[in-house]
């Protein structure tokens, strides 16, 4: 055949039966039945060539514009050990520990990741966590919205410890769980509680994690409401309050709300401007950014649905602070306040007001005006 004598029709009709062969010939094989979906049965080299290179390009170039934040905090390093523990370990284990034997008919298997982080650069962790993986097994982040949250589970991931000791310290795995008897589901939502927050004598796992001894029982019930309706926004939270029916949500608040605070451990001295200019917002606030007084609402001689915040860790209150920037809190009455308050603060002042209020006894009562207080 002289191809120099075939018009461009000529050509596209053969194009066309090709392509429209290769389209009966998928079809066919597709309704066939032929090929094995079983997870006892390996794919094709071909079919996990493809899979791969299609994963590894698409985490890549999605990953490339995520800008990393500091990673070496311990508080965001025990926060995520925390989580992991709570998600991660029925699939991907813990270190020095034997896979589980259901997990490895999974395929593919979930990788081992105690070098996950010499394998992959943490903007590539982060994004797998939050997003997930298609045909893996490997899920989205239960609330996209919670990049704080993620952000920690990749700090845990890329300084994951080697040894069994290293890791038990960082999830607190020797905490005794809260026993209240009261079901399997809430039993197991209690146990989760007691691995971050307080236990009897026993303080927040890091300083990221929220002091919950001591408020009031309807802030903490709410809280749970918002976190089982979705309304508040946690992709740790919201799996442990779907758990809990009303009941187990009013027998862990009244918990909370009758332990007794655990006495801070001595750190590092306060920087006295600091506390001064923190405590100038929270008891006179900043007037001309219209920011009330913190303590105008968080002192304890308010609703209770007010938390007391004297005590409370310094990172958490400025963490949470930032998530009302972004939008993260404000699908409730009560979070679209504190949205706007937290709008029209700086980066310093969300530091300055941190650092007064985690400068302050726990669960410190304001009883004086706040005329006084400010003096």
């Amino acid at each position: 055949m002289d191809l120099k004598n075939l018009d461009w029709i000529t050509i596209a009709k053969v194009v066309g039966l090709v392509a429209g062969g290769m389209m009966v010939a998928g079809a066919a094989f597709t309704w066939s039945g032929i090929y094995n979906v079983a997870a006892s049965k390996d794919h094709l080299g071909i079919t996990t060539w493809i899979f791969e290179v299609v994963r590894e390009r698409s985490i890549a170039v999605r990953s490339l514009s995520i800008e990393v934040p500091p990673l070496g905090n311990e508080g965001m390093i025990r926060l995520g050990a925390s989580h992991y523990e709570g998600g991660c370990v029925p699939c991907h284990g813990r270190p020095d520990e034997k896979t589980n034997p259901i997990v490895t008919g999974m395929l593919p298997p979930p990788p081992n990741l105690e070098d996950v982080s010499k394998r992959r650069p943490p903007e590539e962790i982060f994004w797998i966590v939050k997003h997930g993986i298609k045909y893996t097994g490997m899920p989205a982040w239960p609330n996209p919205q919670r990049d704080d949250e993620i952000w920690a589970m990749t700090a845990f991931l890329a300084n994951m410890p080697s040894s069994p000791s290293g890791y038990s310290d960082l999830a607190r795995l020797t905490r005794d769980p809260v026993d209240n008897g009261e079901g399997l589901a809430n039993g197991r939502a209690f146990t989760r509680c007691g691995r971050c927050h307080e236990n009897e004598g026993i303080g927040t796992n890091g300083d990221h994690i929220p002091r919950l001894a001591g408020l009031s029982e309807d802030y903490l019930l709410r809280s749970l409401q918002e976190y089982a309706r979705r309304t508040r926004a946690s992709g740790a939270m919201e799996p442990v309050a779907d758990l809990l029916d009303d009941s187990g949500m009013r027998g862990l608040a009244a918990y909370y709300a009758e332990l007794r605070p655990v006495v801070k451990k001595s750190s590092a001295a306060h920087d006295p401007e600091q506390i001064r200019r923190g405590k100038a917002i929270a008891n006179s606030g900043i007037p001309q950014q219209q920011v009330p007084a913190c303590m105008s609402c968080h002192s304890g001689r308010q609703s209770h649905q007010f938390p007391l915040l004297a005590g409370q860790h310094a990172a958490y209150i400025a963490g949470q602070l930032r998530l009302w920037q972004k939008g993260g809190r404000g699908q409730t009455a009560y979070g679209r306040i504190m949205a706007a308050v937290a709008r029209a603060l700086d980066e310093r002042q969300i530091e300055d007001v941190a650092a007064y209020l985690a400068s302050l006894p726990s669960g410190y009562a304001q009883t004086a005006p706040l005329a006084e207080v400010g003096r």
